[in-house]
């Protein structure tokens, strides 16, 4: 009787297995620091160069996450090899042709050749020009091609146009053919308890104020080319980095102001016609007595009248214009991202986890390791990699797991791959950005701070992440917002598809794109629980399509 018993309890388990089997996807546990510390060490190693695109210790990293991958067991799905036929072959299922995991690419790599800069004054009808040294008196951000012009000038104050914000200098101004001249930073930036902050707040500075934005604002009103100047005697510090990421970054820089500055060209995917054709210029307290002394215009005395008053100051200058000239030198640079996929029960179907390789190289004797900035990120999607390629079922949908290059360019391996692939919402039902996740904040003194940007119609996955956290052990503070009108990351291609996106971040620190960056400096414990809430939302994620 009692092995009867036994038997029949034996039979309905094995039968109540069977059925929960089929409606639920095995457990993918998390992974732990010994899943992701050696990757994200070796990454942020002297041996890497620092990763700067193009460069020997790029094609390094991604050979060496390439072979991580395949180590793994996931497809390449990169290039497609070209193989006779009779070399297909059947492989789970799934016919498959030889791919590569690398997807190989070209860039312009470009810089200011030469540049020229004169102030021209007409006084009746005499004229008198001065003439400025470049890298003294001005340093110019040339455009892919070289360009040259002769016009008058128009001060547009901050350069801003934002008529949502209650804001906008160029309301009623026409710039059309003439050079803009307008101030660093936005309305009550010097002030908050103007009427300027209280309105704007530090958010609009992410919003609306990079020298990229501004540039591009004043090329779309018609502006031949774009004048940065500041109340400061100082020459402002340009093109530290390259990189089109949150403006929020920029902040950063007077915390890296003890460093040596970081110098770089400018990249450009080939045929990119959203590339802004007009030079800018920042220049010193000199030029700025050229241009302002007898205009009636002083700087410091514009910047207290906006924020307090929240309108704008602007004036067209027709006695005075500026002459310059522009040369640009270029060449290719030949760069890869690495794509790789483990593939699911329905193949139209993916979710797509990715991180930035790249980082800012090095410059004469100093590596910009970039152990945060993104060893942190690779490494934990290689993690990611490893614990569901060790899963015993398929997943629900396919899973591509991709490192971009340029990143720091630009965004460039990204926006190359959504151009190529040209995926939708209906194809690839979610992107996960891994970008700098091993550190915190200076304020974040618990290290419980983690930001994860979604897209605005994104709500169910908001809340998903909420939940997730909250049954976490170790819960972290989430901050939560929005992506939309932003390109801190990779993130940003896929979003103006209209693919959602998760991105993960977890502070900036002094150390941002800095030679400090390195691997000792990162925090494990704190990447691990990021990552468990990563790896939960794919399995919540796979959950509902297996569903």
């Amino acid at each position: 009787m009692t092995i009867r018993k036994n038997l029949l309890i034996l039979t309905f388990w094995f039968i109540a297995v069977r059925l929960w089997a089929q409606s639920h996807l095995p457990l993918v546990l998390p992974p732990e620091n010994r899943d992701f510390n050696a990757s994200l060490s070796f990454l942020a190693s002297d041996w890497m160069e620092g990763r700067e695109a193009g460069t020997r210790g790029n094609f390094m990293a991604a050979d060496y996450i390439a072979s991580q991958l395949q180590l793994f067991g996931l497809y390449p799905v990169g290039d497609s090899i070209l193989v006779n036929t009779e070399k297909r072959a059947y492989q789970k299922g799934l016919l498959i042709s030889a791919f590569s995991y690398y997807q190989n690419f070209e860039l312009i790599k470009y810089s200011t050749d030469k540049a020229d800069l004169a102030i021209v004054h007409h006084t009746g009808n005499s004229e008198s020009a001065f003439q400025f040294s470049p890298g003294v008196d001005f340093v110019c951000k040339s455009p892919l091609n070289g360009t040259e012009a002769l016009a008058s000038l128009v001060f547009a104050g901050y350069g801003i146009a934002a008529p949502e914000k209650g804001y906008n200098d160029y309301a009623g101004l026409n710039v059309k053919g003439r050079i803009v001249v307008v101030l660093d930073g936005y309305p009550g930036h010097a002030d908050t308890n103007s009427i300027s902050w209280k309105k704007l707040g530090k958010q609009f500075r992410e919003d609306e104020t990079s020298p990229e934005k501004k540039l591009y604002t004043a090329w779309k009103q018609g502006a031949l080319a774009l004048i940065f100047v500041s109340p400061s005697d100082l020459l402002p510090t340009v093109n530290q980095s390259p990189v089109n990421k949150d403006v929020v970054k920029s902040a950063m820089n007077s915390i890296k102001s003890e460093d040596p500055d970081y110098e770089d060209s400018d990249f450009a995917l080939p045929g990119d016609t959203s590339l802004c054709p007009i030079p800018s210029f920042r220049i010193n307290s000199r030029l700025n007595s050229q241009i302002f002394d007898n205009s009636g215009i002083n700087l410091s005395e514009t910047e207290q009248k906006i924020a307090l008053t929240f309108s704008p100051v602007v004036k067209i200058m027709e006695d005075t214009k500026v002459r310059f000239s522009v040369s640009v030198k270029a060449e290719s640079v030949q760069v890869r991202n690495i794509i790789s996929m483990i593939p699911g029960k329905d193949t139209t179907k993916s979710i797509l986890v990715g991180a930035h390789y790249d980082h800012l190289g090095k410059r004469n004797a100093l590596i910009y390791n970039g152990a945060d900035d993104n060893a942190s990120g690779v490494s934990g999607m290689l993690a990611l990699a490893k614990v569901w390629s060790e899963s015993s079922e398929k997943p629900a949908c396919n899973l591509i797991f991709a490192s971009w290059t340029a990143e720091e360019k630009g965004l460039l391996g990204s926006s190359y791959f959504v151009w190529k692939k040209k995926p939708n919402s209906a194809q690839l039902l979610l992107y996960i950005n891994l970008d700098m996740i091993s550190r915190s904040e200076p304020e974040d003194t618990a290290r419980k701070q983690l930001s994860i940007g979604t897209m605005t119609a994104s709500n169910n996955l908001r809340k998903m992440a909420e939940n997730i956290n909250l049954k976490c052990p170790h819960p972290l503070k989430l901050d939560l917002w929005d992506v939309t009108g932003h390109t801190g990351s990779d993130y940003a291609p896929f979003a103006s598809c209209k693919i959602p996106v998760m991105t993960f971040f977890s502070g900036f620190h002094s150390d941002y794109h800095t030679p400090r960056d390195i691997a000792a400096n990162t925090d494990p414990e704190k990447m691990k629980n990021i990552l468990k809430i990563v790896n939960d939302c794919l399995l919540e994620m796979i959950s509902n399509i297996h569903e």
